[in-house]
Parts: structure tokens; C-alpha cells; sequence
């Protein structure tokens, strides 16, 4: 996940640490790419992953809508609010991402 230097030190996020992405629809978990690639305020998960490949099993849509867009009637996945905050204190079975996979 690319995220920003300036949001990654906020969140006291350091780059390659395990990150826990969620928000009020579910969670995922991966690994945190800090660059100033994005701007602040924007997390950027790229490419396609199998949610079996990524730690917790789960992947970007776990943090999507079902509805649709009101222009198209289309999905409306490729923005969601989130948030994020660091896993690198060794809770990752605790709090939903585990790794080994």
C-alpha cells in the first residue's frame, strides 16, 4: 500500500511495516510502500492481490460498497474512506492480520 510520508509518520507507520487498512465495512491487511508517489490523505493499493496471498486472507474489497454509482448505475469500489494504522507491534493475530502466507 503506497501512503505518504507525512500520513505514515502521523500514524507512526515506518516503510515495510504490516498495516491494518478498515473501515466501517471490514478489514485488510499488507505491507506499507512510504513514498511521496501519493499525495497526503490518500492511500493507493495497487494492482490486483488474491486475498489467500495477502496476510489475513483478505483483500481491498472487504473495505467496499455494494451499492451503485448514481451516474452509470455502475460499482462504485474504486473509492472508499479508510483508515490505517500499524501492525508492526507484533499484534497481527490479535487484531485480524496474520501473516505466514
Amino acid at each position: 500500500m503506497l501512503i505518504h510520508p507525512r500520513d505514515a509518520g502521523d500514524r507512526g507507520i515506518r516503510p515495510g511495516d504490516l498495516v491494518r487498512v478498515f473501515n466501517d465495512r471490514g478489514e485488510f491487511c499488507l505491507y506499507a510502500q512510504v513514498t511521496s508517489d501519493t499525495q497526503p490523505g490518500l492511500l493507493v493499493a495497487e494492482g490486483l492481490h488474491w486475498p489467500r496471498f495477502s496476510p489475513g486472507g483478505k483483500g481491498a474489497n472487504q473495505l467496499t460498497s455494494q451499492r451503485l454509482t448514481d451516474q452509470g448505475e455502475t460499482c462504485a469500489f474504486h473509492c472508499s474512506l479508510v483508515e490505517v494504522e500499524s501492525r508492526a507491534d507484533h499484534q497481527e493475530r490479535r487484531n485480524g492480520c496474520q501473516t505466514g502466507y
